[in-house]
């Protein structure tokens, strides 16, 4: 049996340790998300034969291990150790290429690509150019946010600026009318994030107007090359700015990062058109694995 303990915020040098070692580039896997939501979802973690264990108890998923890498008898004694205590278990976040880390693994288990859980990533030079006629209208929206608004300007997210930014997302929900249980629980995630600002890594911008905020950004790094944004709320009443946020973050993350992970779309269609009409370069499959008996 796993000897899982709660993930709080002193093991977060320990998921630095792993997950520096062996990066990965799905959005569940940031330091950032495994504590804002995990938080909620009360995730835990073990160390299990040099690998590092994460697992979800509300939903009963199980990650696929961080480390060096298991062999597909390994996977199936590390799922079966997590079966014992809990017997709905599901393996979650399969690399893409395991059928040549763990062939036979679909002899055990019931191999699935979920594709509303896909993250969208995109090219952050591309993001700032914004080049060619599929990026057109947002380099237009772009243009006239900032003819608009020429006394614009951009500041960093700070622990200071938490209750601001909590009242704009309430504003924003309220104008909206964005109501239901993962919206309400994302304002959960971005109050955890404000919380724990100063202890995990993460980093964001607001544009502000007159002293009150247009939209802001919070991101954290993925990757070497790679940073993932987590959170984005914009005024729908000041044209562009839905616009000027996601190009700002991106002229931010240029200074030190290729690609940008724009987490997922969860199967929400205003959601989903919204992330297709940037053009990703790659989405990061979902894969699941449920145990065939």
């Amino acid at each position: 049996m796993l000897e899982l303990q709660d993930l709080s915020i002193p093991q977060i040098p320990l998921l630095v340790k792993f997950l520096g070692k062996y990066p990965r580039i799905s959005c569940d896997y940031s330091i950032c998300n495994l504590m804002t939501w995990g938080k909620i979802y009360k995730n835990q973690y073990a160390i299990w034969k040099d690998h590092l264990i994460l697992v979800n108890p509300k939903y009963g998923y199980l990650f696929y291990p961080v480390g060096p890498g298991l062999d597909t008898d390994g996977i199936r004694e590390l799922f079966e150790s997590y079966r014992e205590q809990e017997p709905e278990a599901e393996l979650i976040l399969l690399p893409e290429d395991w059928e040549t880390i763990n062939p036979r693994l679909d002899e055990h288990f019931v191999i699935t690509d979920e594709r509303d859980w896909s993250d969208y990533v995109y090219s952050v030079e591309r993001m700032v150019n914004l080049s060619g006629k599929k990026l057109a209208k947002k380099k237009n929206l772009v243009s006239q946010y900032a003819r608009n608004y020429p006394d614009y300007h951009v500041v960093p997210v700070t622990r200071d600026k938490a209750d601001m930014i909590i009242t704009f997302t309430e504003k924003w929900k309220r104008e909206r009318n964005a109501e239901g249980i993962y919206l309400n629980t994302e304002f959960n995630a971005i109050r955890n994030t404000l919380e724990m600002w100063d202890d995990i890594p993460v980093e964001g911008l607001i544009i502000c107007h007159q002293h009150s905020i247009s939209a802001y950004s919070i991101f954290s790094p993925m990757t070497r090359d790679m940073a993932t944004v987590h959170f984005e709320k914009f005024d729908p009443d000041m044209k562009g700015s839905a616009q000027i946020i996601y190009w700002e973050t991106a002229r931010h993350l240029q200074k030190c990062y290729k690609w940008v992970n724009r987490e997922q779309d969860m199967g929400l269609e205003g959601l989903r058109q919204a992330k297709m009409s940037y053009a990703p370069d790659l989405l990061v499959k979902f894969i699941t694995a449920k145990p065939r008996n």
